[in-house]
């Protein structure tokens, strides 16, 4: 098949995504182009992109079988086309918003149909119409490097229910050194920041997707993973503690200091959560409609 690729920008968790899925449908022998709204196209806003995406997709989309747009707002123009571009048109969400986003989202979501794809079970409760995928991780990428590790680790990602002062208010009580992952490259993770972690901490919002972070820090090695039940909290192994707007950091502590032990290597491979699987069920969903 030969496939084109929409997403809003490379850095970030949904580009990390995206380049894994491309490695492994080329890999499938799949012919794959991407655009990237910002990168490529130079437009930062979803109003100025409606009639630019509409136009690529009017003089370009007859030469592709699948158009495969990450986010509502890149999936919003293509309804604006002929019916036969909308056939072969499916899209991604990686999470959910609210107000009038949420609004605008939901009608993609309806307008999608069942050529809508979601990765984490919250979505699916959202928009239960729409077909489940997980995300993955590449074991060759995300690995144990044995190495000695003393850190607190969080990604500052800005939708985090839990901020920068209360991560470092749970360094001092553990005293342990924070460590944060804010503008490193996706392929600096595993060395720089996930290989230098003993405790890895990541509390979403309920409107999150898939955390992909998680399964990178199991793939890692990292001896104490914790999250919540946001997201895809509840298919995942990890230690995890009911948090909210509201919460509580010493539970936290406490949590960090009575950890589960888990064998995260094991329970990735036994449940499959590589990109391989993810490129065949993205085949499976295609294929089938």
């Amino acid at each position: 098949m030969k496939i084109l690729v929409l997403l809003k920008t490379w850095p970030g968790g949904v580009g990390g995504g995206v380049k894994n899925i491309i490695e492994e449908l080329e890999k499938l022998g799949h012919e794959v182009n991407v655009i990237a709204r910002k990168e490529d196209l130079k437009i930062y806003s979803f109003l100025k992109s409606i009639f630019t995406i509409r136009k690529i997709i009017k003089d370009n989309g007859k030469n592709y079988d699948i158009i495969y747009t990450h986010d509502w707002s890149l999936a919003f123009p293509l309804f604006f086309l002929l019916p036969i571009y909308r056939k072969k048109h499916f899209s991604m969400f990686h999470g959910y918003q609210n107000g009038i986003g949420g609004l605008l989202q939901y009608l993609v979501a309806k307008l999608l149909g069942n050529h809508l794809l979601v990765m984490a079970p919250s979505l699916k409760k959202r928009f239960p119409w729409a077909n489940i995928n997980y995300c993955g991780v590449d074991l060759e990428k995300f690995k144990d490097l044995k190495k000695k590790r003393k850190n607190l680790g969080w990604i500052d990602k800005g939708t985090e229910i839990i901020n920068k002062k209360e991560i470092e208010e749970i360094g001092r009580k553990l005293n342990m050194s924070i460590l944060i992952a804010k503008g490193l490259k996706y392929e600096e993770m595993n060395e720089k920041f996930y290989n230098k972690c003993k405790i890895f901490i990541s509390f979403p919002p309920m409107c999150s997707g898939f955390q992909a972070s998680w399964l990178e820090a199991m793939a890692a090695g990292v001896p104490i993973v914790m999250g919540n039940n946001n997201g895809a909290g509840e298919v995942q192994p990890f230690n995890k503690i009911p948090l909210g707007e509201e919460h509580n950091i010493q539970l936290i502590i406490e949590k960090i200091k009575n950890p589960s032990k888990k064998d995260y290597k094991k329970w990735i491979k036994e449940n499959d959560f590589t990109w391989k699987r993810h490129a065949d069920k993205l085949i499976e969903i295609w294929s089938e409609n």
